[in-house]
């Protein structure tokens, strides 16, 4: 016949790896077995269990990994911001370019030879004629 025993410690549910069925241990086994991986503890089928890092070891595991995506994120910025800023220079050199050479042609400077001429567009149609088919007319 079954006896009745009243348990006045706190249990700590948990599962088993290997079948799954649940049982408890003592929260002081709990705390033992989390603070070294030299504590064993069963579940009721006799499947042996341990907590391959302790609690210290798995936050300073989460930390290391944390710091390295934090990292990888400040880098991945800055290597676009370096990108982004790399660009905007450029940008701007061909904007400048762009409206230096747009000021010459209003003066008359051929863009090609770099001659001045009183009638620049019929020079450019007689002299360069390849230049208005290839290249964007400013």
């Amino acid at each position: 016949m079954p006896t009745t025993q009243t348990f006045t410690e706190t249990l700590v549910v948990l599962h088993c790896w290997k079948c799954r069925c649940a049982f408890g241990i003592t929260r002081d086994h709990y705390d033992r077995a989390q603070a070294s991986s030299d504590v064993n503890f069963y579940c009721p089928n006799g499947h042996s269990a341990v907590f391959k890092q302790t609690r210290e070891q798995e936050l300073e595991t989460q930390l290391a990994r944390e710091k390295r995506l934090r990292g990888y994120t400040e880098s991945s910025l800055t290597h676009t911001r370096d990108q982004l800023q790399a660009t905007e220079r450029s940008l701007r050199g061909h904007k400048a370019a762009k409206t230096r050479i747009k000021n010459r042609i209003a003066a008359g400077v051929c863009p090609c030879c770099n001659r001045t001429f009183q009638n620049l567009a019929r020079h450019m149609a007689g002299q360069h004629p390849h230049f208005s088919s290839t290249e964007e007319t400013p």
